[in-house]
């Protein structure tokens, strides 16, 4: 099997895969791969401004990680992008910005498709809606968002089970699964963006709830007491 070679940051314009590179290329100037075989996780450092920063990738099938890693390379022969192709489903590795105000229109405009997408799947709910939660949880590596719905019939579930009517504001209280978008490539871009990954990942939570709110609200059949409830969790 070829091996895992180190991506260099400036390379002749194109799409190469990881055989395309020499073996001897300068770690220093290069994104550089350590594969755990046993568990399948991927670590790396992208840089980000005049530092790094490391990136982890979970159930990554050796494989496929080898046959399918692409980069890409602008006309200034800047690495642009870095891709692997996971159960069919392409997820960025590393993305490059040129700077700040780049990277604030790439995240919007990321994060206005993930909110569509949400909102797509929550028009499908024909059942009254009583609650429609946004949970969000940031750790500075780990990040989710997703969308949960409670349906008036288990919203009188949980008031009966737990006999208070705050238990009604706990999205962990109903069984309804989760609505997610793209949970690994908004932590890609997030991270690879300069600043703290927590305040662009905040940045993004905005942006996306905003939109659901003014999208998907006005499609649901809901009860008199609706809440539209957006928090983030431990």
């Amino acid at each position: 099997m070829p091996q895992l070679r180190n991506i260099p940051l400036t390379y002749k314009e194109g799409v190469y895969s990881v055989v395309d590179f020499s073996k001897d290329i300068d770690e220093d100037n290069a994104i550089s791969f350590d594969y755990d075989t046993q568990y399948q996780i991927l670590t790396y450092d992208i840089p980000v401004g005049k530092g790094k920063r490391e990136m982890t990738l979970y159930s990554v099938p050796e494989d496929e990680l080898i046959r399918t890693l692409r980069a890409v390379y602008g006309k200034d022969e800047t690495l642009q992008n870095v891709t692997v192709s996971l159960n069919g489903h392409e997820t960025f590795l590393y993305i490059h910005y040129e700077n700040e105000e780049h990277a604030k229109q790439e995240i919007w405009k990321f994060a206005i498709r993930n909110a569509d997408a949400i909102v797509e799947q929550i028009q499908q709910c024909t059942d009254i809606v009583a609650r429609l939660f946004i949970d969000y949880y940031c750790d500075g590596d780990n990040m989710d968002y997703h969308a949960v719905i409670g349906t008036a019939a288990q919203m009188d579930a949980v008031r009966q089970k737990y006999r208070h009517d705050d238990s009604c504001d706990n999205s962990g209280n109903y069984p309804s699964e989760y609505i997610e978008g793209d949970n690994e490539m908004l932590k890609t871009m997030v991270r690879c963006a300069e600043g703290y990954p927590s305040e662009n990942f905040q940045y993004a939570v905005e942006i996306m709830s905003k939109y659901i709110e003014e999208h998907a609200l006005s499609a649901l059949q809901k009860t008199e007491d609706f809440k539209y409830i957006c928090a983030e969790y431990d």
